[in-house]
């Protein structure tokens, strides 16, 4: 069972462009730099957890970028990076089966409104994601003990 639960929302994406698709929208240049500055305070207390920790993924590239970037801050490799389809495809069921097999501290980068939804499912009161929003949640033995620890919002883009 996992310890700790992180939920990230994507940092700020660009606009779709013709012939592209949604998955393969990137960060925009403002939005990577402001999570390359925020990230190494926001997600330092992660750092007495670093043996145990997962990082998943959407297999979109906005959210690989960005758990590229808490990846960076944590002092973890890329190639740590899990892709998991439930979090690009808003899967709660399926996300909350792979959340229950998984072991120690969970990192997972995904979308809204899905992040919204598990962080205030986790929480038990409505949660707001702006773009790079940090949950971190304590999980003392069972998932629906799992009670919040911090919150970061995303930073501002300007």
């Amino acid at each position: 069972m996992i310890r700790k639960l992180v939920l990230i929302r994507h940092g700020d994406a660009e606009n779709r462009r013709l012939g592209e698709t949604d998955a393969e929208r990137r960060l925009t240049a403002r939005g990577l730099k402001a999570l390359q500055e925020d990230y190494p305070a926001i997600l330092e207390p992660l750092k007495d957890d670093l043996a145990d920790i997962q990082v998943w993924s959407s297999e979109a590239v906005r959210a690989r970028q960005t758990a590229e970037v808490a990846c960076d801050a944590l002092g973890i490799p890329h190639d740590a990076i899990e892709f998991h389809k439930s979090l690009y495809a808003q899967d709660y069921d399926f996300f909350y089966g792979e959340l229950c097999a998984a072991e120690g501290v969970v990192v997972a980068v995904g979308h809204i409104p899905f992040m919204e939804e598990v962080a205030s499912d986790f929480a038990k009161r409505m949660m707001s994601f702006t773009k790079g929003s940090v949950a971190c949640f304590d999980v003392p033995g069972s998932l629906a003990k799992a009670q919040l620890l911090w919150f970061a919002r995303g930073p501002r883009v300007g």
